[in-house]
């Protein structure tokens, strides 16, 4: 767990329309550190000493992921004065972003330590065609449960829908053993439910509540409030909607569902596609009634979601009669994958193999060159598409094409009778990592790719797979305000 979950950080200005303030998020931590020292017994799941006291009546309240079993309090009462053990001590979100998140470097912003649940279309388990499906943009709670089973902190079904998921378990306490327990869970889940629309809308959903033996719910008050970060900081956003007002477990109950919106408009970004990105992050905070105290009075984060907006003018920004709107769209920018398939009957099958040879048989594809490790199947080793910079794209077939009229001949394209071809390459030519990119990058090694004469047919298919993928993705210019923006990889089935 993160003990700076507990730390409390800068309120927002008020309630509403939800009118956060912008967060730096490294100068809060830096400060956040310097109060560990006081912070360490207000921990999650860990009372102060004074719980031990026989005059105390005291709450103590644990965070947990949404899919881990909590410990019933006639668990807890048997293990007697060794009970503390029985609450469970896992990681939460709290203060993360998901690993498959992207956002600027400079934003300081950590990331889970394990995978997010990610569905089968963000895995590229989808079935093979010519084409690539449309992205889905809803998300129901089973759907988020069932992707945040065994304790994932994130699920995501794609870059159109997310979430995270947070248990708050309440133990209440006399003379230091447990005599109630009280429980809930929050439900946080990120939409961008319109093509061509800008709002993103984060929908609040409390479920799960439980209460056994001795507790003062009634009186117990839940704060659901959460702050923004933006990049470029300055951008003006418009809510709507509501964020849960601040109100009893037993009133909650009676009404857990609420649904905030926001969205920037265009002209406030940065570099050619207009850029903003965004970081939300839901905060609960417990109040609980006298005479109970509790060692626990921050903040908690629920974790971080992520949004971004744009207008490239290249994607999905033109109206029935063809004219370009400036209003872009919104996405939430986590890492999507490329599905190709090699098995029989699949048209873009060659390219698929070549891909495949290029990942796992290197020292096999030409050119030539016994430390070659291409890119794009890990998050570690993304690509990054290439819009903006035709003469690099051109550079990158360029090389691609000399490498096959090296090893096939200058008639490879009419070699075999019978099966016109072309000059395939991986990374794509429409990646910052194509061939050419040691020309631009003197720290890229070089013949860092893989080129294979494969069936016009075939690349004609692999091709327009990864232009449609990309478009309905949203997938800009990896680097096109200066910046990792966006980024994807590839999987083989």
């Amino acid at each position: 767990m993160d003990i700076l979950a507990s730390v409390p950080i800068p309120a927002r200005a008020s309630r509403g329309l939800f009118m956060p303030k912008v967060l730096d998020y490294r100068a809060w931590r830096g400060r956040a550190l310097v109060a560990l020292a006081t912070a360490a017994m207000i921990s999650v799941g860990l009372p102060s000493a004074a719980a031990d006291s026989d005059s105390s009546v005291e709450v103590v309240f644990s965070t947990l992921p949404a899919g881990v079993p909590v410990p019933s309090l006639g668990a807890l009462q048997a293990m007697g004065s060794g009970w503390k053990a029985g609450l469970p001590v896992r990681e939460t979100a709290a203060g993360k972003l998901p690993r498959e998140a992207i956002v600027p470097a400079r934003s300081g912003l950590p990331k889970a330590s394990t995978p997010s649940f990610l569905s089968d279309e963000m895995t590229g388990r989808v079935p093979f065609a010519a084409t690539y499906p449309e992205p889905p943009r809803t998300m129901t709670k089973d759907e988020c449960k069932k992707g945040l089973q065994g304790g994932r902190l994130f699920a995501v079904k794609s870059r159109y829908a997310m979430c995270t998921g947070t248990q708050f378990v309440q133990t209440w306490m006399q003379r230091g053993r447990p005599v109630g327990q009280s429980s809930f869970t929050l439900w946080v889940i990120d939409t961008v439910p319109k093509k061509n629309d800008r709002t993103v809308q984060i929908r609040y959903l409390f479920t799960d509540f439980k209460k056994a033996s001795t507790t003062r719910t009634g009186g117990l008050k839940i704060d659901t409030d959460g702050d923004v970060t933006t990049w470029p900081k300055q951008a003006a956003r418009k809510y709507g909607g509501q964020v849960p007002p601040v109100q009893s477990f037993d009133a909650l109950k009676a009404k857990p569902e609420y649904i905030h919106t926001m969205l920037v408009e265009p002209g406030q970004g940065t570099g050619k596609d207009d850029i903003v990105q965004m970081a939300y992050e839901p905060f609960v905070k417990l109040t609980f009634p006298s005479p109970y105290t509790s060692p626990n009075t921050g903040r908690v984060s629920v974790g971080f979601l992520t949004g971004r907006w744009d207008t490239a003018s290249y994607l999905f920004n033109k109206t029935g009669g063809g004219k370009p709107k400036k209003k872009g769209g919104a996405t939430l920018p986590v890492v999507p994958t490329l599905p190709y398939s090699s098995k029989t009957g699949a048209p873009e099958r060659a390219v698929a193999q070549h891909l495949r040879d290029a990942h796992t048989k290197p020292g096999g594809t030409k050119p030539v060159n016994a430390r070659k490790a291409v890119p794009g199947f890990d998050l570690k080793h993304t690509l990054h598409r290439l819009q903006h910079d035709d003469a690099r794209v051109q550079a990158n077939r360029r090389a691609a094409i000399a490498t096959c009229v090296k090893h096939w001949g200058p008639n490879y394209a009419t070699s075999v009778p019978g099966v016109p071809r072309e000059c395939d390459e991986y990374p794509f030519a429409s990646t910052y990592e194509g061939a050419a990119q040691s020309k631009y990058d003197g720290k890229k090694p070089k013949d860092n790719f893989s080129a294979r004469p494969l069936p016009r047919s075939d690349n004609g298919a692999g091709g327009n797979i990864l232009k449609i993928f990309m478009d309905r993705n949203r997938i800009l210019d990896g680097f096109s305000s200066g910046d990792d923006v966006d980024a994807y990889i590839v999987s083989i089935s």
